[in-house]
């Protein structure tokens, strides 16, 4: 496996025996040409949010269209709560699962919480790549 992380592709023309990729670091530098037997592209995604009629309700949603919550997903509505992937966080089911239990714990006048550090994430390549809970970074950076 060879992953390119914060990285560009420029062009890519697929060939008989496989893809020819040409790509740049992200934030500048030189420029690489490199040949592929298979590629996957994770190019990332976005809220679905336009044109609900958020903002004549008077909620707020953030540059990239994700809707602004307080610690207990409240919109700045107060009865307008938002949870899973319209929010802030990984776009994943069982984190949008989590959240709207906690969400209706705190509705019921009870004390939700999501630990985020309990929700996996997968990459379904083969072989799965997951993870849960926070970086060796993080960690070192936590003390």
């Amino acid at each position: 496996f060879n992953f390119q992380l914060k990285t560009k592709v420029t062009e890519s023309k697929v060939e008989n025996d496989g893809v020819v990729l040409s790509t740049e670091p992200s934030k500048g530098g030189d420029a690489n040409s490199e040949k592929y037997d298979i590629v996957l592209v994770a190019t990332g995604r976005r809220p679905y949010t336009e044109g609900l009629g958020l903002d004549s309700l008077g909620i707020q949603t953030d540059r990239l269209g994700r809707i602004e919550v307080n610690d207990h997903f409240q919109t700045a509505v107060p009865n307008i709560y938002a949870i899973g992937d319209c929010i802030d966080g990984p776009m994943l089911a069982h984190k949008a699962e989590e959240e709207g239990i906690a969400a209706v714990e705190t509705i019921a006048g009870f004390s939700g919480h999501v630990n985020y550090d309990a929700i996996p994430g997968v990459i379904y390549t083969y072989p799965e790549v997951a993870s849960v809970g926070k970086t060796e970074e993080e960690l070192k950076e936590s003390g």
